[in-house]
């Protein structure tokens, strides 16, 4: 696995599983700490995805690596709001 581009890709995809399967972990605790625990992981999740390819894929120019981690971070974001409708996570605890 020393190609840059197959690093890239399973790094991606590691910080993406592991934030869909953070959802379901945080989701029962929603109302105590899971919607805050879940909302820094993602935003962590969208820092990371966006500067994997920055970082590893010198073997570009760094247009398309901003590129591609703009591309990366649009698929975190989907999959974190994926992952909070999936393991339906409470936004809401009360009203009042």
């Amino acid at each position: 696995m020393s190609d840059p581009k197959t690093k890239v890709l399973a790094i991606a995809g590691g910080i993406c599983v592991a934030l869909f399967a953070f959802a379901f972990v945080a989701a029962p605790h929603s109302c105590e700490w899971g919607l805050t625990a879940y909302f820094f992981s993602g935003v962590a999740a969208l820092l990371a995805l966006f500067a994997t390819p920055l970082a590893l894929r010198t073997d570009r120019t760094v247009l398309v690596r901003i590129g591609l981690g703009l591309g990366f971070a649009a698929l975190g974001f989907a999959v974190w709001i994926g992952g909070l409708f999936a393991a339906n996570v409470r936004i809401m605890c009360r009203l009042f």
